[in-house]
This record gives structure tokens, C-alpha cells and sequence, in this order.
């Protein structure tokens, strides 16, 4: 079994989906310590005057001291606010009314904690794009892992608890990680490398490595399905 560790992001980039495609099961660290800087309750759509905005979900106060399975979502007005901020895609993005709607489907549902909100939009979007990757969340899985591990131990912890051959991280993260302890353990390391993308925007100027919602009011689904199987 291939395994992929990483924190639910709020409507992560396109590689993130392309790797998970590359995982047999993926799992949501949402354990951690929750960071307000981090992509966990916000990340980045087209602007025209600006190049790119933040599309953001709110969290209440305090939630910095648990982990993103625990912090909670703020009450408010804040899933109309998001769906707003779409509208600067309305009237030149093909796929604007399709993408639009998935995204309100996702923001839709009763989550309680940002970690079960962003669970929950990935989900629905790597069923959009036909991605069979099982997925689970940490906090759900009652694994036997110990209460603290350096940064970079955490995915072999969880590879031996589930009992993963390989583990696949994001090539950024290559420093964290010491090959010579994963094969001791039997799990080979494995870096995923993302693919060049770049694409028309209308008459805005492309930005890259915006959410995945950039990508799909622009791109068609199998245009990016063909990209996942690249």
C-alpha cells in the first residue's frame, strides 16, 4: 500500500489532487496544532487588480491552542461571503456555474471543525475528478502512534501503524525526512514531483498554484483527469 500523510487544506492546489491519485490511501493529519498562516482555513483565487485574493473560512478564538480537528468553525455569514468572492469568475470562466455549485456543495455541509470542513470539500472533490484514493482522518482512526514524534517521523509512525510498503511526500518536504529510517522500517520514500501547469485566464494574468477551484472554472474536468493520469 502506497501512503500519502498531509493536513486538510482549505481547497487545496491541483498537485495535492494529482498526488493523492498516486496514493492508495491518503490520510488527513489533522492532529496537529492548528496555524492561522497556515492553508488550513484559507487559500488563494484570481483577482484582477491584485493577481490573487484569499478565499477564507473563519474559526473562532482560541483555536490556535488545539488541533485542526479542534478548531472550531466561527458562526456567521462567512459560506455566503466565500461564494461571493466567486463571482469574480462569473462572467468569463467556462465552467464557472458547474464549479460554483460543487463548491457550494461542499462549504454546505454541517462540519463543526475547519479539519472536518476541508475532510469533506477534498472528498467531494476527488470524487468530481474520479480519484479512488481511500481516505481517512487521523483523528477518526484511533491508531496507536506516541504523543509526540520530530516533524518528519509522524508519516513513518503512521506508515508502520497502518501498515504501508511505500509513503509518498511532496518534494518540498524532501529535508525533513531521513531515507535510511524509512527503509529500516521496510517503507520505501518516495517524493512526488509536480507537473508544469499553466492555462488560459481570460483577461486576467495567470497565477500559479492557486486553489483547486482556480483550476476548474478554467480547465474542464477530463483535461485535468488526463493531467492526474499523466
Amino acid at each position: 500500500m502506497k501512503l500519502g500523510v498531509m493536513q486538510p487544506y482549505f481547497f487545496p492546489y491541483f498537485q495535492q489532487f494529482r498526488m493523492i491519485a498516486q496514493c492508495d490511501a491518503w490520510i488527513a493529519f489533522d492532529t496537529v496544532k492548528y496555524s492561522r498562516q497556515a492553508w488550513i482555513s484559507r487559500n488563494r483565487i484570481i483577482n484582477r487588480e491584485k493577481g490573487w485574493t484569499w478565499l477564507s473560512v473563519p474559526v473562532t478564538k482560541g483555536a490556535t491552542a488545539g488541533s485542526i480537528s479542534e478548531a472550531r468553525l466561527a458562526k456567521g455569514n462567512w459560506r455566503k461571503q466565500v461564494m461571493d468572492r466567486l463571482r469574480v469568475y462569473e462572467h468569463e470562466a467556462p465552467q464557472y456555474e458547474e464549479i460554483r455549485g460543487i463548491v457550494a456543495e461542499g462549504i454546505a455541509t454541517e462540519a463543526a471543525s475547519i479539519g472536518e470542513l476541508n475532510s469533506s470539500c477534498i472528498r467531494l472533490f476527488c470524487r468530481y475528478l474520479g480519484i479512488e484514493t481511500a481516505f481517512h482522518d487521523l483523528s477518526k482512526m484511533g491508531l496507536p502512534l506516541p504523543h509526540k514524534a520530530a516533524r518528519g517521523e509522524w508519516p513513518l509512525h503512521i506508515c508502520k501503524a497502518v501498515g504501508a510498503q511505500s509513503y509518498i511526500n511532496a518534494a518540498g518536504g524532501r529535508h525533513l525526512y531521513d531515507p535510511a529510517k524509512f527503509n529500516a522500517a521496510g517503507v520505501s520514500l518516495e517524493f512526488y514531483e509536480p507537473i508544469d501547469l499553466k492555462y488560459e485566464t481570460g483577461s486576467f494574468r495567470f497565477e500559479p498554484d492557486l486553489s483547486i477551484i482556480d483550476t476548474l472554472m478554467w480547465l474542464p474536468k477530463q483535461h485535468l483527469q488526463a493531467l492526474i493520469r499523466k
